[in-house]
C-alpha cells in the first residue's frame, strides 16, 4: 500500500518512494506480491477511492491475501479510532498488517501500546495542523481576506504582497448583479436561475439562495461565531459587487416573502359559516367544523359536521337560523333596561379609583389657590421677601396647572365611559338585529361573548355549560316575560342548571360588562 496526500507529496512523500521500498522488503522476506494500490488521499478516514476497491479486492479473493504492507503507521492512517476498527476487520479476514519501517511484534501484548502511540501521533498532528489552519483562516476573514475558494461571480487572484484576494469575474459579476435586482423587482428565482443559465452562469436553487445572503457581494465578510466571539461583518479588502443599499434591500425583499410564506393557505373564516369553532358535538363532544360540498350542478352547499364521530351534518342555513332563534329569543325587554343602566351607573358613581381620585385632587386644587393667595398676603405684609414670594409661586403654580389638566382628563373618563355604558346598553336591547347585521367577525364575536364555553350543538336540541352573566341576570329579572321566554328557549335550548340568584351574580354581571366596556377599574 502506497499514499500521499496531495501537501504530502511536495515533502518528498513520493509514491514511487514507497513502492520501491515495499518491493525490497517483499524480495528480502520472500513474499509473494499479490496486489498494490497507490493512492492520493487523506488518510483522515478510509472513505478512499483505492482503499475501497482494496476491500472489494479482498471479498472476492478471501483467502489469497495473508498481509498488508506499508512504509509507516501515518501512510495507513492518521485517525487512531477508524485505524483499531480497520486492523480488526481485517484480521477478521485473517490479514496481519505491517509498517516495514515501524515493526512491531503483535504477539507480545504490550507491544499495542507502541501501536497505539504510532497511530495517535499522526492524529495528534492532523488536529495540530488543523488548528493553524483554521486560525489562519480566522485571521484572514478578520482582515477582511477572503482565503477560500472564490464565491461565483469572483475569481481566486493574489495582490502584490502574494496574499490570497478575489476579484470580480468580468463575465459574472454583471450577472450576479443583475440577479439581485431581478429578485428585488419581484422575479421568481426560477425565472432568474433560469436566465442566468442562458448567460452561461449554472446554478440550482439552494446554491442561488445561499448567494443572495452572502454578505461578500456587497464588499463584507462574515468572521463566523467561536467560543465567546460572536459572528461579525468585516470591510472586505475586495471589491463589491452589488451595493450595500441593494444588497440590504434584497434582505428584507427576502424577509418579507418568507414570512408570507410560511403563513397557511387554508382559511378558517367563511361568511357562510360564521359559528365554525364555536360549536362541540352533543354526542363525542368535539369541536364541529364546516366545509362545502358541491352538486352535480356545481353549486357549493355547506354543512357543519362532526368529524369525529360523523353523527351530525347540518346545513349551515339551519344551523345559523337556529343559533339566530336563540338569540332572538334572548332579546332585552321589560325593566332590564333601567335595571341594567342603573347598575352600571351606580357602580360607576361609587368607583373608588375614579371617584375618589377626582376628590382628593379637588381638595388639593382649592388647598393650593388658598397658599397662592396667603403668599400674596405675606408678601404685602413684608413677611417674606420677593425671592421667596417667587419661588413658593411658581411651585404652587406648576402643581395647580398639572392637578387641572389630571382633573380634566378624569371627567373625559368619566364622559366617555357613560357614553359607552348607553352604547353597550343600545347592543344588549338590540341584540337579534346586530347579530343579523354584523359581519362574520361580529357575528363570531357576540357568540362567543354569550357563549364563552361555545355551544353544545345537537341535531334537536342544543345546550351551553355556561352563559354570560349579563344575559343569565336578564333571564332571571325580566318578569314580564321570563316564563314566557324561558319556555320558548327550553324548546330549543337547554337551561337547565343555569339559573342562579340574582345576588349571587350581580356582581358579575357588572364584571362582565365592565370587560365589555373597556374600562379600567370600573370596580
Amino acid at each position: 500500500m502506497c499514499r500521499v496526500s496531495s501537501d504530502e507529496q511536495v515533502k518528498g512523500y513520493s509514491l514511487d518512494l514507497q513502492d520501491e521500498a515495499l518491493r525490497k522488503h517483499c524480495e528480502r522476506h520472500n513474499i509473494e506480491i499479490v496486489y498494490t494500490f497507490r493512492e492520493d488521499h487523506s488518510a483522515k478516514d478510509f472513505n478512499r477511492p483505492e482503499f475501497k476497491k482494496f476491500l472489494t479486492f479482498l471479498n472476492k479473493n478471501k483467502g489469497k491475501v495473508d498481509t498488508l504492507l506499508f512504509t509507516t503507521w501515518d501512510r495507513f492512517s492518521r485517525n487512531i479510532t477508524d485505524s483499531l476498527i480497520m486492523l480488526r476487520r481485517l484480521e477478521s479476514y485473517g490479514i496481519t498488517s505491517h509498517a516495514i519501517e515501524q515493526p512491531i511484534d503483535m504477539s507480545i501484548p504490550e507491544n499495542k501500546a507502541m501501536l497505539a502511540i504510532f497511530l495517535c501521533l499522526p492524529e495528534i498532528d492532523n488536529d495540530r495542523r488543523s488548528i493553524k489552519i483554521k486560525g489562519g483562516v480566522r485571521a484572514a476573514l478578520k482582515a477582511g481576506r477572503w482565503s477560500r475558494i472564490a464565491p461565483i461571480g469572483y475569481l481566486n487572484t493574489r495582490d502584490k504582497n502574494n496574499k490570497p484576494l478575489i476579484v470580480p469575474s468580468p463575465e459574472k459579476a454583471p450577472l450576479i448583479r443583475m440577479a439581485y435586482e431581478d429578485v428585488l423587482n419581484g422575479i421568481s428565482h426560477v425565472e432568474v436561475i433560469q436566465k442566468l443559465k442562458l448567460n452561461g452562469l449554472k446554478t440550482n436553487k439552494s446554491t442561488f439562495s445561499s448567494l443572495l445572503r452572502n454578505p461578500v457581494y456587497m464588499g463584507k465578510i462574515e468572521v463566523p461565531e467561536e467560543g465567546e466571539e460572536k459572528t461579525t461583518l468585516v470591510e472586505g479588502l475586495h471589491e463589491a459587487i452589488v451595493s450595500e443599499d441593494l444588497f440590504c434591500k434584497v434582505q428584507s425583499f427576502l424577509i418579507t416573502k418568507n414570512k408570507s410564506k410560511n403563513k397557511p393557505y387554508f382559511n378558517s373564516k367563511r361568511v357562510e359559516l360564521p359559528l365554525r369553532g364555536q360549536l362541540i358535538c352533543a354526542r363525542c363532544g368535539e369541536h364541529i367544523t364546516g366545509s362545502a360540498s358541491k352538486s352535480k350542478t356545481g353549486k357549493r352547499h355547506f354543512y357543519y359536521h362532526c368529524n369525529h364521530c360523523h353523527s351530525i351534518r347540518m346545513p349551515s342555513e339551519k344551523a345559523n337560523d337556529h343559533v339566530q332563534n336563540i338569540l332572538r329569543l334572548m332579546k332585552f325587554e321589560g325593566d332590564f333596561d333601567d335595571l341594567y343602566a342603573a347598575l352600571c351607573n351606580k357602580k360607576l358613581k361609587n368607583s373608588k379609583p375614579i371617584e375618589e381620585n377626582k376628590a382628593n385632587k379637588k381638595d388639593r386644587i382649592s388647598e393650593l389657590r388658598n397658599r397662592l393667595a396667603n403668599t400674596q398676603d405675606m408678601l404685602a405684609d413684608k413677611k417674606i421677601g420677593f425671592a421667596e414670594y417667587i419661588e413658593m409661586k411658581n411651585r404652587y403654580v406648576s402643581e395647580l396647572e398639572q392637578l387641572e389638566k389630571e382633573s380634566k382628563e378624569l371627567d373625559i373618563i368619566s364622559r366617555e365611559t357613560k357614553e359607552r355604558i348607553k352604547q353597550c346598553h343600545s347592543i344588549l336591547t338590540n341584540l337579534d338585529n346586530l347579530y343579523e347585521q354584523a359581519d362574520l367577525e361580529g357575528k363570531q364575536k357576540i357568540v362567543s361573548s354569550i357563549f364563552p364555553e361555545k355551544i353544545i350543538f345537537g341535531e334537536k336540541k342544543s345546550r351551553t355549560p355556561r352563559l354570560n352573566q349579563a344575559v343569565l341576570l336578564y333571564l332571571n329579572n325580566d318578569k314580564p316575560s321570563k316564563k314566557r321566554k324561558t319556555e320558548q328557549l327550553s324548546e330549543i335550548f337547554e337551561l337547565s342548571g343555569l339559573v342562579e340568584s340574582t345576588d349571587r351574580m350581580s356582581n358579575q354581571m357588572c364584571q362582565e360588562m365592565s370587560a365589555l366596556l373597556g374600562i379600567k377599574n370600573f370596580l
